[in-house]
């Protein structure tokens, strides 16, 4: 429960600073999750017909409060928006990144530091075996679960689950790029057990 409402916390602390609606805040996630080459993901959403206002609206909005620039040049109704070339505020960006290192604070925190195998202890927590630094492992992490502070509170619950029944056997950038928070569901649903493997380290 802590967990949640610390969660909860941090994302009305970023729709309050830019005076955000729910729908604002997760268009934004959205054309900087298309910038980074998923822009397959605002086209699923948009066809759910999920949105109180219209695109255009919301991009107006957004440029009225500061999040896209005022240089950039909303297309009029009836011509093709491109997400990836939508022109946020760098500040806007910065803060929605510092939004991802402290979710990827908090898993790195939790995640078990080591694992002895053999006899031989293992480090778990080497980020530079696919990172360049440690802003990096946390950019692809939030990436992963789409800066979704749900998808966070719910690994980090798996996690707590994992740990006390030892079935974390691979390093935590492992961990993040194949998404082993399913194997942790998927072990939790059916009461399974993991075995060693060296290689996942």
């Amino acid at each position: 429960m802590k967990q949640l409402e610390l969660s909860i916390e941090k994302e009305i602390d970023f729709m309050l600073k830019y005076n955000l609606t729910a729908d604002e805040l997760f268009l934004i996630k959205l054309i900087f999750y298309a910038q980074e080459g998923k822009s397959e993901l605002l086209q699923k959403f948009f066809n759910s017909n999920h949105l109180t206002l219209g695109i255009r609206e919301l991009l107006f909005n957004l440029q009225d409060k500061g999040i896209i620039n005022d240089s950039y040049k909303i297309p009029k109704s009836g011509e093709e928006w491109e997400p990836e070339n939508t022109q946020l505020n760098k500040n806007v960006v910065k803060c929605l990144l510092q939004h991802s290192t402290t979710m990827g604070m908090e898993l790195f925190n939790k995640y078990p530091a080591t694992i002895t195998i053999d006899g031989r202890i293992y480090s778990l927590r080497n980020i530079t075996k696919l990172y360049k630094s440690f802003d990096e492992f946390c950019y692809s992490y939030g990436k992963e679960i789409k800066f979704s502070e749900e998808k966070h509170k719910e690994i980090m619950e798996l996690l707590d689950e994992a740990i006390e029944n030892n079935w974390i056997k691979s390093g935590i950038c492992d961990f993040v790029a194949s998404h082993q928070w399913t194997t942790i569901q998927e072990l939790k649903d059916k009461g399974a057990e993991i075995y060693d493997n060296n290689e996942a380290i």
